[in-house]
């Protein structure tokens, strides 16, 4: 929603009511009010929605008086409290801690390196990853590729998908590497995340492809197939006659995505 929407502001109230139809109802009852994607957020109930796009925003007196919320002043927070939620805050204060740490940037990439690198707890350095996800730049990428070797498989997980969707490829190699990771869950990540970065990414999947192991010379040949770069059909075709009967089925597959006419002549 970022990429079509400009941060605001924030607005809570404290209480046992359930109050996100009212809410919802107020915000359709403005000037110029629009349901932005019907059903959003509305599964379990039987509003239009609960995701509505207002052209101007009311102010908070409005915020106070119709809902009885007053503004959450995130941007006062420091690192020293944002990280102290990602330690030990509930995952929906997490979240938020993790968005307003994307907004504000590089700043908080030494207070989150400490994290990744020395929490203990499995669970806190997997919020630092996923915050460093937000970030982006080359030293959240720089520790991200340090932390696919966490001891911890979901940490690994959570710093391989972050390599893919901050796009790096210079993370392309150690990502490919992970193909062969001795969790089946971690390697299908590298996968996808190495599917999230694409072209750049065509090379250290390539290289891949001679990887002893089948599982991760399929999962390279898949994720070519979804990258759909020409650059591809090459170390593909080396393949046909790789020793795994799912690996020669995907990269047939592969290069029927990629434009490849195949031809069978029997021996």
């Amino acid at each position: 929603m970022r990429e079509h929407a400009t941060w605001g502001g924030a607005w809570g109230r404290v209480t046992d009511e359930r109050l996100e139809c009212v809410w919802a109802t107020a915000l359709r009852r403005l000037a110029g009010a629009q349901v932005a994607a019907p059903g959003l957020g509305a599964s379990d109930c039987h509003c239009l929605a609960h995701l509505v796009h207002v052209p101007v925003l009311p102010d908070d007196g409005w915020f106070l008086t119709t809902l009885g919320a007053e503004r959450i002043m995130v941007d006062q927070a420091t690192p020293h409290d944002l990280t102290k939620i990602l330690i030990s805050g509930s995952d929906e204060q997490r979240e938020a801690a993790v968005q307003e740490l994307g907004r504000l940037g590089d700043a908080f990439i030494e207070p989150l390196a400490a994290q990744l690198t020395g929490a203990q707890e499995a669970d806190v350095r997997w919020w630092a990853a996923r915050a460093l996800a937000e970030i982006g730049g080359e030293a959240a990428v720089g520790l991200l590729v340090q932390a696919l070797d966490d001891d911890e498989p979901d940490v690994r997980a959570c710093a391989a998908l972050a390599l893919g969707h901050i796009g790096a490829g210079s993370a392309a190699p150690a990502l490919a590497a992970k193909l062969a990771d001795d969790s089946a869950f971690v390697a299908g990540i590298a996968a996808d995340a190495l599917t999230m970065i694409g072209p750049p990414a065509v090379g250290a999947l390539a290289a891949s492809l001679q990887a002893s192991q089948a599982r991760a010379r399929l999962l390279a040949v898949r994720a070519l197939g979804r990258i759909g770069d020409e650059q591809a059909v090459e170390p593909l075709c080396r393949l046909l006659n790789d020793p795994s009967y799912l690996v020669r089925y995907h990269v047939e597959e592969a290069l029927e995505a990629l434009g490849v006419g195949m031809v069978y002549v029997a021996p």
